[in-house]
């Protein structure tokens, strides 16, 4: 029997290998989220983020000692080996509390999940009322074998309780931010803002993406909160932190234009000077009146977020995504009217896809580059995540499927290394993007120009070169690609 304790320990795990790709830090918000009822109960929690500490385990040993229940909260990839990596060192370490395994892998496989022996429950899905009633159990020294959204295996058996019921979102307590050991350092100098957080209104997305591992987690349904509540989260942002910009990491954002209107009324009502950016789908912008565009550039929005995912009208219906090239051009249209921001994400790479499909999106990419006058996308290769059809046909083709959760430590969701998706594949589409980063330079790429000679000097003979191929739809010789590529690394030394 584990003895009384209200101490409960969150630990968010590294969420990448070696060093990280962007400069940003942002909020742990899978383990703010477990943590606020727990707080609100009177809990002792400990909250570690793995990716700001120097010395994340030494912390971990440290505050379990004399804890109830550790919580770790993982996506596929990095975060499971970091995940398991704490986990062995609490067991070496002789320390006989659980350890809970939550967040979007183990909610996708919480069976296979379950079965690894560092792993002494998975809590499914949406995991804040769980978790609480888990600590209440665990700190009683009680068993947690009844509890509702919950999954484990015992005595080689693997038993799944029935799932919890969705709770309404606007019934949990905010989000603790100051609760963190350093919240400052979650400030990010970013476009919306020089001291911009991240921050969530919603649960799900009513999207049936066929690549999207969502709705095995939250359904197809949408959650939000209520305005008042929105506003009364940013107004303690704002006071608390200083934050002067919020990126929202909603899945997506205005799914009610009812809604996205009455939070940035209420921002300029209430005097809350920010910038902001959110993700949108791209036929919702296509509906919207002149009047909400208005409203939401005046409360300080800076750019919509779009997963365009492709510009093949054959991809976008096999992904049942919903959404049509023209779609895509037309939030591009609308955005630029109002002078708003807009920027893409698209994908290459599929499973199945065909160098025409390719070519389309192409062609979308650069014909959404002439409408808002900038290259402002984002290309990324395929990268199969479990539980959605994509990731089944995907294994269909020859990827291979990992059988514990040790493998899917070692799975990468980034690097792109599939059967049908070779270097030199790659190597291809990056091209075709630096013909369009430099064809059409964004006001980020020109204002690194401007901060030396050297750098000038690359971008203007990048420019020249990448516009002339883009106007005469020329992609093949990349020497100059190569020869670029070296000046480059000689402008940005380091």
């Amino acid at each position: 029997m584990i003895s009384a304790s209200k101490k409960i320990v969150l630990f968010y795990p590294r969420n990448h290998f070696g060093v990280q790709y962007h400069p940003w830090t942002w909020a742990p918000l899978p383990i703010l989220a477990a943590s606020a009822p727990l707080f609100a109960e009177g809990y002792d929690v400990a909250l570690i983020d793995a990716n700001v500490e120097l010395q994340p385990l030494k912390l971990l040993l440290e505050e379990c000692r004399g804890a109830a229940l550790l919580g770790i909260s993982c996506m596929t990839g990095p975060q499971i080996h970091f995940g398991l990596e704490a986990a062995r060192a609490v067991r070496a370490a002789g320390l006989k509390l659980p350890v809970v395994w939550g967040g979007y892998h183990p909610s996708i496989l919480p069976e296979q999940t379950s079965q690894n022996r560092f792993v002494d429950a998975v809590v499914r899905g949406q995991g804040e009322l769980t978790m609480l009633e888990l600590a209440g159990k665990v700190s009683q020294g009680e068993d947690f074998a009844d509890i509702d959204g919950v999954t484990f295996t015992r005595g080689g058996e693997t038993v799944s309780n029935p799932d919890r019921p969705v709770a309404d979102i606007n019934e949990f307590p905010r989000l603790p931010y100051e609760k963190l050991r350093n919240p400052r350092q979650y400030l990010n100098n970013m476009h919306v803002g020089s001291r911009a957080i991240n921050y969530v209104s919603s649960q799900g997305c009513p999207a049936r993406c066929q690549f999207c591992a969502e709705p095995l987690v939250y359904g197809r349904a949408w959650r939000a909160y209520k305005p008042d509540r929105v506003l009364a989260d940013l107004e303690f942002l704002k006071s608390s932190l200083d934050v002067n910009g919020i990126m929202y990491f909603d899945s997506t954002y205005f799914v009610k234009e009812q809604r996205a209107r009455e939070i940035s009324v209420g921002m300029v009502e209430r005097g809350l000077k920010l910038g902001w950016a959110a993700n949108a789908r791209a036929p919702q912008l296509g509906k919207f009146s002149g009047d909400t565009f208005d409203i939401l550039k005046e409360s300080g929005l800076w750019a919509f977020l779009v997963g365009a995912e492709s510009g093949s009208e054959s991809q976008l219906e096999a992904m049942h995504k919903d959404i049509s090239p023209e779609d895509i051009l037309t939030a591009a249209r609308v955005a630029s009217r109002h002078d708003i921001k807009i920027t893409y994400s698209f994908i290459v790479g599929f499973p199945g896809e065909a160098e025409a499909e390719i070519e389309e999106t192409w062609r979308v990419m650069e014909e959404v580059s002439k409408i808002v006058g900038e290259y402002n996308s984002q290309l990324h290769f395929y990268a199969p995540t479990p539980g959605n059809a994509l990731y089944d046909k995907a294994a269909r083709l020859g990827l291979k499927q990992p059988q514990s959760l040790e493998e899917w430590a070692s799975f990468s969701t980034v690097a792109g290394s599939l059967p049908w998706m070779s270097k030199s594949f790659q190597n291809r589409q990056r091209q075709r993007e630096f013909y369009l980063v430099y064809g059409y330079p964004s006001e980020w790429v020109r204002r690194r120009a401007s901060r030396s000679l050297m750098r000038h000097a690359y971008v203007a003979a990048a420019s020249v070169i990448s516009s002339a191929r883009c106007r005469r739809q020329f992609w093949g010789l990349p020497l100059d690609w190569w020869l670029l590529k070296g000046m480059r690394s000689a402008a940005n030394p380091g």
